[in-house]
């Protein structure tokens, strides 16, 4: 792996750095991708809220999604405990966004109190985000998120056959983490690559020095992956990704400890949260035509022993309670560059299939089973009408089949995307598109016992609508100094937005559109370089209202889902001599009035974090890393997590304060 900088490239060990997300500004190049490259440690993180080069130069040693993807204009992960990973996009979540794991589809509605994924950021080799849906090549409401691990070719390095690496890291706000790699060459066209990372937390405390309620517990992670590539342009890869987190947990993970302790006193729930992903895939990498095909099952579980409830909690609760999510698919994109009456074309098409099964079962007895079944192709065609304009055109076929016990229901829509891009000088690129939208009615969340008293509205619609956007690009060297800029305005409209309201009183949930919904802003960042510093400053702006009242939409907790304009200021700067790099990161978020009325604002508030990673020239393979998270003991909570109040308690879900980090790795 290379080290990325502005002017030059050259070989480092920054890939042997240890579960961190390290990012840089990559080296400018002719047909350079319209979206920013982030290299972090063997991960590039690709945002296409982000301006042409401009790095965001964060280092962290992560053990959270939110330690990875928070400061990328329009995203947010809330949680903190680790059964709560939710990202958002624009301020929708997790169920509106296209989420894979090695092309395995990672959709699910488990539960309200926990997050939908299971994921570990250490082994990430790449994220691509697309915030908003803007192509017919993806699903979602609201953008995608594609996540892909490392295999052994990304590890190895020189002229190695074979390697390990050893990694170790404190946190003392309060965590331990560590993990082996074992990797090599197995012939000379088959690899091989096994996994393990280990995390365990005891409970942290927040800015105010209040120690959280049932976050203790461990995670931990085996990766096993064999490649084989009978030629230069092939590649098949069967994978095998097991996820285990367990702990006696508080009853609501989405809530602040004291929220738990008020409402349940001191009672812990024995809790297993795991998935299992077995991948199958083949990747083709010709010269015209490159893509890959990915045949998967992802299957998560959530088992809990509320046993220790009764008897506050109904009967047929008390008991080892299971909820279960099963995605089975297929899935398989092209793209395919020729030359048709002197225009050259780009052309990306495939298919994806994905069976989603769920079920449930309270104190041994089976509860209820459900399914969806989601097919689709889809071709999309970037057409260059002259060297420096071109324009994207691209259809898609959805079919969606809801088998479940609320009814048995089939929608389907075909939807279209239309673009263009302007490469008005070398320097500055105009860009604008529409991609109409589509979603079907989401299956009830798995792990609670409503189903059987669940209605699904007779005369319920399909999600439909259409996201638009357009926006400016700008990127140039000056001698030793680089610049880039990039503003996207954008506003998406969802027709019939689907939501569900449960009737307390009569124990029943409904399921309904809900009217209209709005959601317009934009994203904008501008960096600068000179030599060995790097620095950027972005600016998120998104605002989401219903259109039948003007007020705000709420999320599945009742709150307001809008969240507050973010501003994002990343500093770095390699000191050669020392063999040293050291930066800081801030992240400011305003305030949040759209709220419902008699509920609270969502506050702003202000994080800071600094970092320093040693990498001795002459210790080849030693990475040691320290790092300060929220360096000044903020109070606060993601607005992309639980707030608010209820039963006379706040509910706010307050991240951890101060926390120092140390961490060490070897790669040899």
């Amino acid at each position: 792996m290379e080290r990325l900088q502005h002017v030059t490239v050259k070989p480092t060990v920054l890939c042997m750095a240890i579960g961190l997300a390290l990012s840089v500004p990559s080296v400018a190049q002719e047909n350079t991708s319209d979206v920013e490259k982030m290299t972090v440690w063997g991960t590039q993180v690709t945002s296409s809220s982000e301006s042409i080069l401009a790095g965001d130069m964060s280092l962290k040693q992560a053990d959270h999604m939110s330690d990875l993807l928070r400061d990328i204009p329009g995203v947010d992960v809330g949680g903190t405990h680790s059964v709560n990973q939710r990202i958002t996009i624009r301020g929708l979540g997790e169920t509106d966004l296209d989420i894979r794991l090695d092309g395995a589809s990672q959709h699910a509605n488990m539960f309200h109190h926990i997050g939908n994924l299971t994921l570990n950021p250490d082994i990430l080799k790449s994220a691509d985000i697309q915030v908003g849906n803007n192509s017919v090549t993806q699903g979602g409401l609201g953008g995608s998120v594609y996540f892909e691990t490392k295999d052994a070719k990304d590890l190895l390095r020189y002229d190695e056959n074979f390697g390990a690496r050893l990694f170790g890291g404190y946190a003392s706000n309060d965590s331990q983490q560590g993990s082996l790699t074992l990797y090599g060459m197995l012939s000379e066209s088959i690899d091989a690559m096994v996994y393990g990372h280990y995390v365990t937390r005891e409970n942290f405390k927040d800015g105010d020095g209040v120690e959280t309620f049932g976050a203790a517990g461990d995670v931990s992670n085996i990766l096993a992956k064999l490649g084989f590539e009978p030629g230069d342009a092939h590649r098949f890869e069967l994978s095998f990704d097991m996820y285990r987190d367990s702990g006696d947990y508080s009853p609501r993970p989405d809530m602040a400890g004291s929220a738990n302790v008020g409402l349940s006193k001191d009672k812990l729930i024995p809790t297993d949260y795991d998935r299992n992903t077995v991948t199958l895939s083949y990747e083709l990498s010709g010269e015209s035509t490159k893509g890959k095909v990915a045949v998967y099952s992802s299957e998560t579980d959530i088992s809990r022993d509320e046993s220790v409830m009764a008897p506050a909690w109904p009967t047929p609760r008390v008991g080892v309670n299971t909820a279960d999510n099963n995605n089975t698919g297929i899935n398989a994109k092209f793209q395919t560059d020729f030359t048709l009456a002197s225009f050259e074309n780009t052309v990306t098409y495939g298919a994806d299939y994905i069976d989603q099964e769920t079920s449930s079962s309270y104190s041994g007895t089976e509860f209820m089973k459900e399914s969806t079944v989601t097919t689709a192709v889809f071709a999309e065609d970037k057409i260059y009408l002259v060297p420096n304009f071109a324009v994207t055109a691209g259809l898609r076929f959805e079919e969606f089949e809801r088998k479940a016990m609320t009814s048995n229901k089939t929608f389907d829509e075909v939807t279209w995307a239309l673009g263009a891009d302007w490469g008005v000088t070398e320097d500055v690129t105009l860009f604008a598109s529409a991609r109409s939208l589509f979603k079907g009615p989401e299956l009830l969340e798995t792990y609670i016992r409503y189903q059987d008293v669940a209605y699904l509205a007779d005369d319920i619609k399909p999600e439909t609508g259409l996201n638009s956007q357009g926006g400016v690009k700008f990127d140039k060297y000056f001698d030793e100094h680089f610049v880039a800029a990039n503003l996207t305005v954008f506003q998406t409209d969802i027709d019939d937005y689907v939501t569900e309201s449960f009737n307390r009183a009569g124990g029943s949930y409904e399921i309904y559109n809900l009217g209209d919904v709005e959601i317009k802003g934009f994203e904008a960042s501008v960096s600068y370089g000179y030599e060995a510093f790097n620095s950027k400053l972005s600016y998120a702006n998104s605002d989401m209202k219903d259109k039948t009242n003007g007020g705000p939409v709420a999320g599945g907790n009742g709150r307001s889902m809008d969240v507050g304009d973010s501003i994002s200021l990343a500093l770095d700067y390699q000191a050669d001599s020392i063999d040293t790099l050291f930066g800081w990161t801030s992240i400011i978020v305003k305030d949040e009035d759209n709220v419902f009325e008699g509920s609270p604002i969502k506050e702003g508030y202000d994080v800071h974090n600094l970092y320093a990673q040693w990498l001795p020239n002459d210790i080849d393979g030693l990475s040691v890393t320290f790092g300060i998270d929220n360096l000044f003991d903020e109070t606060y909570t993601s607005h992309a997590s639980r707030s608010g109040e209820a039963r006379g308690h706040t509910l706010d879900d307050y991240e951890p304060g101060r926390n120092y980090k140390l961490s060490l790795a070897y790669q040899y």
